[in-house]
């Protein structure tokens, strides 16, 4: 169903060709609004794309490292030079290396903080001056509950990024809330994906939901479904929280 608060607007998510930002990317469009996404395998950013026009809607999928710079800066301007706004961002890039401290090194530190940080860091660097601009904007970043509290599940260097996603938001909230911009984080617990099903089989998949008051893994649907909520006109009051969509974990530590 549109939505009269997206539809015209433009969304741009990163990390868009499949898992949490696949679902966000159509969840945007399903609201009407019109979505620039990306992600560093382009088929799978096209494949999205693709999947948005055949329902209906408007995107444009499109390759993107957002650890570059200047790759960033590009899809910022690409995304408004294509649909002529940027209202929304969900900038959702982030990954682990699922290996115990004493396993880590420097070369593993650097690839974790530069996809899970330094990628949050780069969007909100390039988005909020385009929408300071335009005097309005919301924005979304995807941290973890690994950020929130301890979990077997997420090495240390990981947790260490999204903590800093879950403050970073924070600052960027209260920076550029005058200009009538909101910036809001969510922090996902076990959320069933290609990735969470490479890094853990069914059984450890099975005992980690165990310690959720919902014992069953989150659909990226459901992650998607609050993102959009953040952007909406209803959450208009709401800006520089972090949302736990964890299944209840957050109560149960």
């Amino acid at each position: 169903m549109t939505d009269p608060h997206f539809e015209g607007k433009t969304a741009l998510v990163t990390g868009a060709g499949a898992g949490i930002g696949r679902a966000s990317a159509q969840a945007f469009a399903a609201r009407g609004a019109r979505v620039m996404l990306c992600d560093i395998n382009l088929a799978a950013a096209e494949e999205t794309a693709q999947m948005i026009v055949a329902a209906g809607g408007e995107a444009e999928g499109v390759r993107c490292d957002c650890t570059d710079w200047a790759a960033v800066e590009a899809l910022v301007n690409g995304a408004v030079n294509r649909f002529g706004s940027l209202d929304f961002a969900h900038n959702n890039v982030g990954c682990g290396v699922n290996k115990p401290f004493d396993q880590l090194d420097e070369n593993d530190y650097r690839f974790v903080t530069d996809v899970s940080f330094k990628s949050v860091f780069l969007s909100l660097r390039h988005e909020l001056p385009v929408m300071r601009a335009a005097g309005r904007g919301a924005v979304v970043n995807t941290a973890s509950m690994a950020g929130v509290s301890t979990t077997p599940s997420a090495d240390i260097v990981y947790s260490g990024a999204k903590a800093a996603v879950i403050q970073m938001t924070a600052y960027a909230a209260r920076m550029f809330g005058p200009d009538g911009i909101r910036v809001n984080c969510i922090a996902p617990g076990l959320v069933q994906t290609k990735i969470i099903s490479e890094m853990f089989n069914e059984e450890q998949q099975v005992a980690l939901a165990s310690g959720q008051i919902f014992k069953r893994a989150i659909q990226p649907q459901e992650i998607a479904a609050s993102v959009v909520f953040l952007c909406s006109a209803e959450a208009a009051m709401i800006t520089g929280l972090n949302l736990p969509v964890d299944g209840g974990i957050n109560a149960v530590r």
